[in-house]
């Protein structure tokens, strides 16, 4: 018989820990388990599945004669606890937020093994009361993983014995021989446009570049799509950058399009673990980042060993970093030769099996 596991998420919308959390059910499908993918909405199928995984859309009826978001929540807990004793679940997977904690309670009582996952900086993700009331239930879950040691000092002692730090694997199409041939002036981002992600900074830091020095002829190009791309378009045009800076928006086959870029940079005010950074690695991009929280980047980046770090929402520290590499031709190779080489420590076959073995280890397999 086969083991059972389910993996639960709010949505699969374009994202990191959507993407994570695809990837590591479709490890688990390949490794011959029955595999469950729960959601509040339906697949939009930017992330492909392999086809034995079975998927569950919750729906929001609500709970007896509770009103509102509690019946809505009550409701889907009791759908979840259900799935899990009809299919004898060993182990419930759930990323993010609100998520977590519903996770937490529908395993109450029963005998799947339940393992929550935090995607971001743990005060964003859970603010205010809410992080009271993650604190209290994350001492009832048997597993807990976090994406670095900041993110885990969130939580009391007790949450931190019991879990484990692990890094984003690699997407797939991402593990590939670097680009080898000349490399265009290009510096490029990708990520959602929404202010969490500081694309403002960006343009601010590119302009300050650019005025430094226009005899390099650079180009910046921002993938991805929301709601502050018209306002990142406007101050684009304030900074007289319309034809030095494109925004494509979403678009597929990213790693072709970037993989002989000269630089990428993030201007995040928060991260969990970067996987935009990780990508960057893996294709023999230099990076400049910020050194924001909960310390993801700066896990993946180290003391300026495969990049350079700098202060959040600081332009001219991010100008300054960006012109000290592209200036550099020794630093920049080198800064290129240590992030491939750890781009491969987080090989999805390496990282997906760490998981595993924590799962199986906690559920007594």
């Amino acid at each position: 018989m086969k083991n059972t596991i389910v993996f639960y998420i709010a949505t699969l919308t374009r994202g990191g820990a959507e993407r994570v959390i695809v990837n590591l059910a479709n490890y688990f499908c390949r490794q011959g388990w029955q595999v469950y993918m729960v959601t509040l909405e339906a697949d939009e199928g930017l992330y492909p599945m392999e086809a034995g995984i079975r998927k569950v859309v919750l729906t929001a009826d609500g709970k007896g004669n509770i009103p509102g978001r509690v019946g809505n929540a009550l409701g889907r807990i009791t759908q979840v606890r259900r799935l899990l004793k009809k299919n004898h679940a060993a182990a419930l997977v759930s990323f993010i937020g609100k998520t977590n904690l519903r996770a937490i309670l529908a395993c109450l009582f029963l005998k799947t093994k339940v393992f929550v996952s935090v995607r971001s900086a743990p005060a964003r993700e859970y603010p205010g009361r809410m992080g009271l009331l993650a604190k209290m239930l994350f001492g009832l879950a048997d597993g807990i993983v976090f994406q670095s040691e900041g993110a885990q000092a969130f939580f009391s002692g007790a949450v931190r014995k019991k879990s484990r730090i692990l890094p984003n694997p690699l997407s797939p199409e991402y593990v590939r021989e670097p680009y080898s041939g000349k490399r265009r002036n290009e510096i490029v981002t990708v990520g959602r446009m929404d202010r969490v992600k500081n694309h403002a900074l960006l343009l601010e830091a590119f302009s300050l570049v650019t005025q430094k020095r226009p005899d390099m002829h650079l180009h910046l190009t921002i993938y991805g799509d929301g709601d502050c791309m018209e306002a990142l378009q406007k101050q684009a045009k304030s900074l007289d950058l319309q034809s030095a800076v494109s925004m494509p928006g979403d678009c597929r086959n990213i790693p072709e399009r970037i993989q002989d870029a000269r630089l990428f940079v993030l201007s995040s005010d928060f991260e969990g673990m970067p996987n935009a950074v990780a990508e960057a690695f893996a294709l023999g991009i230099p990076v400049v980042s910020t050194d924001c929280p909960s310390g993801g980047a700066r896990m993946l980046v180290g003391e300026n060993e495969r990049g350079l770090l700098v202060p959040t929402g600081d332009a001219e520290e991010m100008a300054r970093a960006m012109l000290r590499i592209l200036e550099d031709q020794e630093l920049e190779e080198c800064l290129r030769q240590s992030a491939l080489e750890f781009s491969r420590t987080l090989h999805p076959d390496k990282i997906h099996g760490m998981w595993k073995n924590y799962i199986e280890d906690v559920c007594g397999m």
